[in-house]
């Protein structure tokens, strides 16, 4: 593989993560950042020239993220759409005594105290989302409990948390963690990462074991899989 000292500037960063471990180059679009693999003895001018060779094929992914994030990012805004378990919400913001967030049929209804110095969007941005973590907390260790039930596998304990990168964990005493942002999706798109995390129990692992356990219990894992991938900027809000 050669590099040229005169090949165009790429329209991207990324990051390069080496690691002792690994034996293989490979290339990670998380979101819209780009992730470089490699082994810990790789140079940089090698990992240049991997990346420009592959330029193209990063560029088209890239654009494809902020096309999806265009189409799926939730829009705080008066008129607005909020996800909320598969459905879409539309946002009403109005005067109120006090400060407050309701669903009233298909409609997100934030009411703003007068009394507020912030902007309208910023104080209804966080109404919305503590509404949303509210919602979480009461719905996903609940089907958690269900699930639990109908596999056999169950966890030590479950929180409801905030990740940025990860829809779920599980740990190796046995609790597993969700992301609260799951409130967003649908629920069959939910029930496939609580599946997933009470898999890691039996196998905290990702070897094809695991995934056969998985298929067992949630046999449309992949389409939930793309479809959650495809949500990605969910984990940036």
């Amino acid at each position: 593989m050669s590099s040229s000292q005169h090949e165009a500037p790429l329209p991207f960063d990324y990051r390069v993560v080496r690691s002792r471990r690994r034996r293989t180059a490979a290339i990670l679009i998380k979101n819209d950042r780009v992730e470089v693999r490699v082994p810990h003895w790789v140079g940089n001018d090698w990992i240049a020239a991997f990346v420009h060779e592959r330029r193209d094929w990063i560029a088209t992914r890239l654009s494809r993220v902020l096309l999806q994030r265009e189409l799926h990012r939730p829009e705080v805004r008066d008129g607005g759409l909020v996800p909320y378990r598969g459905r879409e919400l539309r946002l009403r913001l109005c005067a109120g005594n006090s400060s407050t967030c309701r669903v009233i049929d298909d409609r997100l209804e934030v009411r703003l105290s007068q009394r507020i110095r912030r902007s309208a969007e910023q104080v209804a941005d966080e109404l919305v989302r503590d509404w949303l973590q509210a919602r979480a907390r009461e719905v996903l260790p609940e089907r958690l409990q269900q699930l639990s039930r109908e596999t056999g596998l169950v966890p030590t304990g479950v929180s409801v948390r905030g990740f940025r990168r990860r829809w779920g964990s599980c740990d190796n005493r046995g609790g597993i963690a969700l992301n609260w942002r799951l409130i967003l999706a649908e629920p069959q798109a939910a029930d496939y990462v609580l599946i997933h995390e009470l898999c890691h129990l039996r196998h905290f692992d990702h070897s094809p074991r695991f995934w056969q356990l998985v298929g067992r219990h949630c046999p449309e894992h992949r389409q939930w899989q793309d479809y959650l991938r495809e949500r990605g900027c969910w984990l940036e809000w």
